[in-house]
């Protein structure tokens, strides 16, 4: 199978919105060959004091992208995704099983939100955060995709410390 980059345009929905959805495969496909198969004390393991564990990398993905996801497509989030970046990141340990499960939920809900967008909806401007600044939807959606490959690139970094 080639990298979701190489991959016809996705059916439906603008080049743009294609292409994120595309960016969200290829971090699901990161995260699935350098997270997910990690035993448990691995899966939480630090590099060092203070820097983030595998396991809160992969759950501030799946927080953070619900949340940008919540602005821009109108999703509600779970209890979990309220929580915030700290937790995710630095927070209490959870079973591994229930971070897979909560990001393939997550990757989910999002990939087939993004297949709605439509071309004019790219730019309406949408209320982002707790203080409410406007921004345009494609440029939260560029943003929601381009965040998520930073963090995934940190995860292939962790494991390769590992």
């Amino acid at each position: 199978m080639p990298a979701p980059f190489l991959e016809p345009l996705v059916p439906g929905v603008p080049p743009a919105v294609s292409a994120w959805i595309r960016g969200m495969e290829e971090v699901r496909l990161h995260l699935e060959k350098w997270a997910f198969d990690l035993p448990e004390e691995a899966f939480w393991w630090r590099p060092k004091e203070g820097a983030n564990p595998i396991g809160g990398l992969v759950r501030h993905i799946a927080g953070s992208s619900l949340r940008l996801g919540s602005y821009a497509l109108g999703l509600s989030l779970p209890e979990w995704a309220k929580r915030g970046r700290e937790w995710e990141l630095l927070g209490e340990k959870e079973p591994k099983e229930v971070v897979v499960v909560r990001f393939g939920e997550a990757w989910d809900r999002l990939l087939q939100a993004f297949k709605g967008v439509k071309e004019a909806d790219l730019s309406a401007s949408v209320r982002v955060g707790n203080q409410g600044v406007m921004a345009p939807r494609a440029h939260v959606l560029h943003h929601l995709v381009e965040h998520a490959q930073h963090h995934a690139g940190q995860v292939i970094y962790a494991r390769k410390l590992l």
